[in-house]
């Protein structure tokens, strides 16, 4: 039990005095609103079945994106569903890069990749 703990949570700040732990959760929970909150992103989708997620609860969200924590570097894929009339390469730009600033500015720690899977391109 105490090992699963200890692979959930992840060292984002050290000094003398403190350290700073950030659990999956929050990580799944930035990156997913950030990445929802892009425009031309209709929805994030489940990664391995392409569905929409409608409710953005943690549950959801994860099966939407995956995390990989590789010693000091984060990787990130999400799956989204792309509004029919977008540029699908800017809309996936856009996301990363909302994606990117909203880990640094929240969490404050940087990811080394964002990947885009687009699952679907659909009208509102």
């Amino acid at each position: 039990m105490e090992n699963e703990l200890l692979k959930s949570i992840h060292k984002i700040y050290e000094n003398d005095k403190t350290t700073v732990y950030a659990a999956d959760d929050v990580f799944i929970t930035v990156v997913g609103m950030a990445a929802s909150d892009v425009e031309g992103v209709l929805s994030l989708s489940d990664l391995n079945t392409g569905e929409l997620c409608v409710k953005p609860t943690i549950r959801n969200l994860s099966k939407c994106l995956r995390l990989d924590f590789s010693g000091d570097q984060i990787t990130v894929l999400i799956g989204i569903v792309v509004e029919a009339g977008s540029n699908l390469l800017a809309v996936s730009t856009n996301v990363q890069n909302k994606v990117l600033n909203s880990v640094k500015d929240i969490i404050g720690c940087s990811l080394s990749r964002v990947n885009i899977q687009i699952s679907d391109v659909r009208s509102k």
